[in-house]
């Protein structure tokens, strides 16, 4: 397949197109609810690769918390097969429209390069019955990773954005490599915490006999 025509590509030129069309209304910052709005309400494949993409750049405080939430209600919309619609708490919450640009661009090159390694094949991975699934994992995956612990969703995060790029590209074989990353990244994460309940515990019986 010639690398112009893969799926990936048309989705990625198209996010980097609404969000440039975005800035020239003279926006410095847009709401999650007008980034559903520009890329449409059923987009969810769409938003969910964008969303798990903004998951890898660097936020305030409470950042990683509202796109993990962000990413679990766009997976719960795909599961009910209804349009996007956020809470107001998540919907009004504003990302820089220059950052976003400036990904949106990433992923187009980043895309270029996948699209020469990625081409449709084992496509029932990737169908639409796969929606029920997928969402399912999304969701398990992303509550996971709004737990207020440092580094605890970096690597479940890089499989979700492989199984996104891999479902827009009707590519099965992407979808297995990024299940497995994700697993990985799971099982760390489940070490950290219990790492952390272990120190804990140990600090606070070291408390008690003090």
């Amino acid at each position: 397949m010639n690398r112009r025509g893969a799926p990936i590509t048309r989705y990625t030129h198209r996010i980097a197109s609404a969000l440039r069309r975005a800035a020239e209304e003279d926006q410095s910052h847009m709401t999650l609810t007008r980034l559903v709005d520009v890329l449409g309400a059923r987009a969810h494949r769409v938003l969910l690769l964008v969303v798990s993409l903004f998951n890898m750049i660097p936020g305030p405080p409470g950042y990683g918390g509202t796109i993990a939430f962000t990413t679990c209600a766009i997976a719960v919309a795909m599961l009910m097969d209804r349009p996007i619609r956020f809470p107001g708490i998540i919907g009004r919450r504003k990302l820089p429209l220059d950052l976003m640009i400036k990904a949106s661009d990433k992923i187009v090159q980043v895309a270029a390069i996948l699209a020469r390694f990625s081409r449709p094949r084992l496509r029932w991975l990737t169908a639409a019955a796969a929606n029920t699934p997928y969402g399912m994992l999304v969701i398990a995956v992303s509550l996971v990773m709004a737990l207020p612990v440092p580094f605890i969703n970096a690597i479940p995060n890089v499989g979700l954005c492989i199984i996104a790029f891999s479902m827009l590209n009707r590519d099965g074989v992407g979808v297995i490599v990024g299940l497995v990353a994700t697993a990985i990244g799971l099982v760390i994460a489940a070490a950290i915490l219990f790492g952390a309940f272990h120190l804990g515990t140990a600090a606070l019986g070291m408390v008690r006999q003090a």
